[in-house]
């Protein structure tokens, strides 16, 4: 039986708000479905658990040589316009993964959560890792894709091809929540509901 939360990734005023060196602006696109989702995951009450990104605290984190700037302070703050539903878990992490030095692994098995809905940025950086890395520890996940973005279009495109080939469901918001309106629905890899071929 799945049982879901959904992951919000990095919605922080680094990459939303339009004064930050780092905005997006394919990011003023998605938060409405970003906030659609939550407030379906609040009716359904599945757990949601929001990231945000921050610069390196402890030697050994090798992001700070790939990076000019990483976000600290108010660039890793939630962004004000992302709702918050009652009750969620807010995570800090200083890599791609989500899970990798956090609590997000220990979260979801307290509340046997075993399928992820996903959204947030960027596709091709923290949203793969994410996704490859949870794969990895036994966590099936659904990407949505247009509740992500990238610094272009082609990373976004790139990512999302290679993590539909072999880690990860995708879909639009409007059939994720045409599918789970419906009684006891869940999404299927695919129509026959078996896994694709490699």
């Amino acid at each position: 039986m799945r049982k879901h939360a959904l992951l919000v990734i990095d919605v922080q005023n680094y990459f939303f708000d339009k004064d930050s060196p780092a905005y997006l602006p394919d990011s003023k696109k998605i938060l409405p479905k970003i906030n659609m989702l939550i407030e379906q995951a609040w009716k359904k009450k599945w757990p949601v658990i929001y990231t945000s990104h921050t610069a390196p605290t402890k030697p050994g984190n090798i992001m700070a040589e790939r990076w000019e700037h990483l976000p600290a302070g108010w660039e890793s703050e939630l962004y004000n316009k992302l709702d918050i539903a009652p009750g969620t878990h807010k995570l800090k992490k200083e890599y791609f993964s989500a899970f990798y030095k956090t609590r997000l692994d220990s979260l979801l098995k307290k509340e046997k959560i075993n399928h992820l809905i996903i959204c947030g940025v960027m596709t091709h950086l923290c949203v793969d890792t994410t996704v490859r890395h949870g794969f990895m520890l036994g966590y099936r996940s659904t990407i949505v894709t247009d509740a992500c973005c990238s610094k272009s279009k082609e990373y976004h495109n790139a990512a999302l091809l290679a993590l539909k080939h072999g880690f990860s469901q995708t879909v639009e918001l409007s059939k994720l929540l045409h599918s789970h309106s419906r009684p006891s629905a869940s999404l299927r890899i695919n129509s026959s509901g078996s896994p694709k071929k490699i």
